[in-house]
């Protein structure tokens, strides 16, 4: 029994010497792990450096101190001017005229700060996992849209320049001022392409999109006008003050007309409504079979007037009516009543060339003349057949073209007259 007790007494004893030699060597293991974890955090995690396989838009920031990162990212990526051109004209967009900025500083302050949240063991698990798989952060590129826009503004302003037709004059001759094209500065492209530089952070020289823009007129549409193809005139009583500024006015509205072939002209889209605040004076006017006093008096003179130059011309005659009574500057049938409701003078180029009208007041007469080419100018004779329709007088129009030797007879309108 005493023997059982020595081997049991020796067993804890040898026992207890291996669990003092475990705990010596669970110690020793800790401190160096201590000391380890201890070098490890100061050499990698804490030491004041951005931890490793960082970059920023493709720059590795590894190890670097923030100023370090700031300084090598600036090198390649910051805020530049932009230069524009436009044939020989140059542009340039300044970085501070719209605020461009880039946050490479806030980028680097992450990219520091991944592993230092404040929480130890979170850092370690950031660290580890950056380790495993970089992380790059690409740079914000901002700017003042407002003040891009006043720029590509003020700069359109110096490119933009308008088209001019070209002109048509009677004086001395028939005289033609050429034509120009004009530039359009696209603003909308443009402005994909700026923005599209400043957000890649490219600033190659932009080409800038410009237009050529067309006049409405050619040199080339009106070269061939050479010629009066008809002319007519009507006379008035100049001391009627308001009607005679009636015709002038709408004279005026009709004069300096270019007609391309196939374009069509209405006579009241050219003189507008006849209504005090669009220039007319109150004047004589036919309302309802009555003489009343009302804006635009005298217009249907002015209207009557190019009708026959336009029906002499031999130019399609598309809308055409006649007075409720018979005019005292007219023959029957050779009268174009005008209105603001459904009554208009129209009348389509149907040539090969392009017409020019002039139409203008002189004195206490009113004149249209219809220029064209030669090449367009036919021979016209008008018939106007008087007759009675319900006891009313009338008549109908004809008008018969004759070119190349072939003649050929058109009905032109009937009119029927009160009185």
């Amino acid at each position: 029994m005493s023997d059982k007790t020595k081997d049991e007494l020796k067993n804890e004893k040898d026992k207890k010497k291996i669990y003092r030699n475990i705990g010596i060597i669970v110690g020793i293991i800790f401190i160096i792990g201590c000391v380890s974890l201890n070098s490890f955090t100061k050499k990698f995690l804490y030491n004041g450096k951005i931890a490793n396989n960082i970059f920023i838009e493709g720059i590795e920031v590894s190890d670097m101190k923030k100023e370090q990162a700031i300084e090598a990212i600036n090198k390649k990526y910051r805020p530049q001017d932009l230069s524009l051109n436009y044939h020989k004209e140059k542009f340039n967009i300044s970085s501070e005229d719209i605020d461009l900025k880039y946050n490479t500083e806030e980028l680097v302050n992450k990219a520091y700060n991944s592993t230092r949240t404040g929480s130890y063991f979170k850092d370690i698990t950031s660290y580890i996992e950056t380790k495993l798989n970089s992380k790059n952060y690409k740079i914000k590129v901002s700017y003042d849209e407002k003040k891009l826009d006043e720029l590509l503004s003020n700069i359109a302003k110096k490119i933009n320049k308008d088209s001019r037709s070209a002109k048509v004059s009677v004086n001395n001759g028939i005289n033609i001022t050429p034509s120009s094209t004009g530039l359009k500065f696209e603003t909308e492209d443009n402005k994909k392409l700026i923005t599209g530089a400043l957000n890649g952070k490219k600033y190659d020289t932009i080409n800038l999109k410009v237009t050529v823009t067309k006049p409405k007129v050619s040199t080339e549409d009106v070269k061939d006008i050479n010629t009066s193809l008809a002319s007519f005139s009507t006379t008035f009583n100049a001391a009627l003050e308001g009607r005679s500024y009636n015709i002038g006015l709408s004279a005026q509205r009709c004069n300096n007309v270019i007609l391309l072939p196939g374009e069509s002209f209405s006579y009241n889209e050219h003189t507008g409504m006849r209504v005090l605040s669009n220039g007319f004076k109150n004047a004589s006017v036919i309302l309802g079979g009555e003489y009343v006093d009302a804006p635009g008096g005298g217009v249907c003179q002015t209207s009557t007037t190019l009708f026959n130059a336009v029906l002499l011309s031999g130019l399609q005659i598309d809308q055409v009516r006649n007075h409720s009574k018979t005019s005292h500057y007219a023959p029957r049938g050779r009268d174009a009543m005008v209105n603001d409701g459904d009554s208009d003078l129209r009348f389509t180029n149907n040539f090969d060339h392009a017409v020019y009208i002039q139409c203008y007041r002189s004195g206490s007469s009113v004149n249209a003349t219809i220029y064209g080419s030669s090449q367009d100018k036919v021979g016209v004779s008008i018939q106007v057949d008087n007759f009675t329709y319900n006891g009313l007088p009338a008549a109908k129009t004809y008008r018969t073209i004759t070119k190349n030797g072939k003649s050929k007879k058109s009905y032109i309108y009937t009119s029927v007259y009160k009185e």
